[in-house]
Formats: C-alpha cells, sequence, structure tokens
C-alpha cells in the first residue's frame, strides 16, 4: 500500500488535510502528487474558500478537456476536495457532517479482510477475532484465481463463523463472465451477501450481462469517477450494491451525490473504504449525511498504519462499540496527520510489483470455464 496525502494552508494559518485512495495497491502515489501539485494547485492558491463545492467545480472545469476526470485525475481531485472541507470544517469550527447536516453519530462497519488463500479457515477466524470480539457481524473476504480452493476454505469458514455472521465476498476484477456467474451460485449456496468487482470495471457490456445473470447481488463503485459514472452503471443494471468512495470518486460532494442517485433505482449504498486514515475519516463523514447509509467498509488490516500515520488514532479496532464507529465530531474531517511519521516513511515506487493477490496478477483477468 502507498498513502499519499495533500495538505492545504490558508492564509490565517488553518490547515485541511485530504487523502487520494490507494484502492489496495493499485495507485502510483508520485503521479497522483503530480497532478496536486501542478495542475490543481495552481487553480487553487489565491482563492477565496467561502465554500467548498464551487472550487471543486473549478478544479474539474479547467482541467476536464486536458487531463479527464477519472482514474488519477478524481482521485487528486478528492484528495483536494477533502482537504477543503478540512479546512473549512476547522474554520468554522465544526464537523464536516455537521456542515452537511449529520444524520448520525455512529455507522455500523463490516471487517474488510485478506485473501482467502492466505491461510485456512482457522487462520482467517483468528485474525477476524478480534472484530467479532467488538460485536462486529458482518465480514468480507477476497477470493483468487484458483477460485475452486477458495471455496473450499470460504465453506469451512462459514462453519466456523456460523449462520449470524454476514459474509461478502470482493472478486478483485479477475473473472471472465461464464466464471463469475458460476462462482456466483456457489457464493450463493453459502449464504454471501454480496459478490464484489467480479469482472473488470473496463468490461462493461460483461457486467451489463452478469447484472441480469447473476444469482447474488453485485457490488461495484470503487472505480466509478463522478456521478456520470453512477448514472451509467445504475442503468446499465451493474450493480445491487453501490461503492461510491469520497477519496477515489471526486470528494465528499460528488460520493453524496452518487448515494443519492442510487435510490432512485433502489441500489444499496455501503462506501467503499480501503486507504489511510484521512480517507476513512472523509468517508465516515460522508456516510453520516446520507440516511440510507447503514454500513461502511472498515478495512482492519490498514489499522497499524492509521495508528501509525495520524496524531490522534481513533479508528482502531478498540474504538469499534457493538460493531460500530463513531463519526468523528472535532472541526473538519476529525484526522489530524502527525507529519514526522509521515515523512519518515517516504514514498516507493511499485516498480515491478503487482496488484492483486498475494503472487500478483498482470493480467487481472483469469478463471475461465
Amino acid at each position: 500500500m502507498s498513502y499519499c496525502f495533500v495538505k492545504i494552508v490558508l492564509d490565517d494559518g488553518t490547515t485541511g488535510y485530504g487523502e487520494a485512495c490507494d484502492s489496495y495497491g493499485c495507485t502510483y502515489a508520485s503521479l497522483v502528487a503530480t497532478v496536486i501539485d501542478e495542475v490543481f494547485g495552481p487553480l487553487l492558491l489565491g482563492q477565496d474558500l467561502e465554500a467548498v463545492d464551487p472550487l471543486t467545480e473549478r478544479m474539474r472545469m479547467f482541467t476536464r478537456r486536458r487531463i479527464g476526470e477519472q482514474w488519477i485525475a478524481a482521485q487528486a481531485r478528492s484528495a483536494c476536495e477533502n482537504a477543503l472541507w478540512d479546512a473549512a470544517g476547522k474554520k468554522t469550527g465544526k464537523s464536516v457532517s455537521r456542515m452537511i447536516g449529520r444524520v448520525r453519530d455512529t455507522i455500523e462497519i463490516y471487517a474488510s479482510s485478506v485473501f482467502l488463500e492466505e491461510g485456512d479457515a482457522e487462520w482467517h477466524t483468528r485474525l477476524l477475532s478480534p472484530l467479532l470480539e467488538q460485536g462486529v457481524r458482518r465480514v468480507k473476504v477476497r477470493i483468487g484465481p484458483d477460485w475452486s480452493v477458495d471455496i473450499e476454505t470460504l465453506h469451512d469458514v462459514r462453519k466456523l463463523l456460523g449462520n449470524d455472521i454476514e459474509i461478502m465476498v470482493d472478486g478483485s476484477e479477475i473473472f471472465t463472465l461464464p466464471t463469475a456467474v458460476h462462482v456466483g451460485r456457489l457464493l450463493q449456496d453459502l449464504g454471501v451477501t454480496w459478490f464484489e468487482e467480479p469482472l473488470p470495471q473496463r468490461n462493461r457490456e460483461g457486467m451489463t450481462r452478469l447484472g441480469a445473470m447473476a444469482p447474488i447481488a453485485i457490488a461495484y463503485g470503487e472505480h466509478l469517477f463522478g456521478v456520470e459514472d453512477a448514472i451509467d452503471a445504475l442503468r446499465q443494471g451493474h450493480c445491487d450494491v453501490l461503492q461510491p468512495d469520497a477519496s477515489t470518486c471526486g470528494g465528499i460532494s460528488t460520493a453524496r451525490a452518487m448515494a443519492t442517485i442510487a435510490g432512485s433505482f433502489g441500489v444499496r449504498v455501503v462506501p467503499h473504504s480501503c486507504a489511510g486514515p484521512v480517507s476513512l475519516a472523509a468517508n465516515l463523514q460522508f456516510a453520516a449525511t446520507v440516511p440510507s447509509i447503514r454500513l461502511l467498509e472498515y478495512t482492519f488490516t490498514m489499522a497499524p498504519a492509521w495508528s501509525a500515520l495520524s496524531a490522534t488514532n481513533r479508528f482502531a479496532p478498540t474504538h469499534i462499540r457493538d460493531g460500530h464507529l463513531a463519526i468523528p465530531d472535532d472541526p473538519g474531517l476529525g484526522c489530524n496527520l502527525d507529519l514526522d511519521a509521515v515523512r519518515s516513511h517516504p514514498y516507493i515506487n511499485p516498480g515491478a510489483r503487482l496488484a492483486g493477490t498475494v503472487s500478483g496478477l498482470p493480467d487481472r483477468f483469469v478463471g475461465d470455464r
């Protein structure tokens, strides 16, 4: 994992922090930083922070025909937008969710775990145990290209956890359509709630066909950028669960718009979150403002980084109460960075390191039947 943070300083010294989501090791943070420094930074310097949305739109409109509106451009814009919200909240003395309109003070979380190929069922159960002891009743595991073995492991995990624990499965965009449908049937037999990103996001026609054929709910969203992407996915029936991420899709305002639109399609909204402490704080603030959001991803394997990089660590598993995490109510996002700690972990370019499963997948399109 890599972490890309942005710091915005107002004329009065108020500081705001933002973060671009790395999407589980799939981003070159140095490229995101270059876009922030060379593209969005100059558009923000000298502007008045009377409200966040006009500045977000300024960033988007000035650059949409130059660098586009998706992927790294959207991630970088998200980091800047969230930093603006953080600064605006600190300037007014309110949390971001209080500024927008807070509907809850806590949110239920699901424990987002690792790939099934990393251990046997007992190992996975031990890994999840600290979360279960804190009242967490929903978990997600990741399935890989050797899916038949993973299904056997998942079967044993289900027996150990019992039927009271809800299970979701992440497909990491690695399957072909026939395999995704077949695996979906196997997951349905195990009582799995949703199958996340079974096909590569670029395979739009396949996603449409999967939505019509799948025997289980399909989840997508961490690679949807902007409202237009969400509308297209919802119209084409790509997902039953929409997963916007405020540090990926364009920022908190964009994530809220995506969530609102999903309601018109009868689609459940469960925000994605898989990055550092500022990203988690942004998604907590986002989730606190949307009535229909009742659940948030909690990638507990990131907890050591949250603890190391955050000046005030309030996101550790020990802070979970009855399966819920409190929404920070400090001014802004509610998460300040420990800059000395950040500097002590310099960025390392991933080079030829592969993202995906333990061994990595260069094409991420496997499992043919």
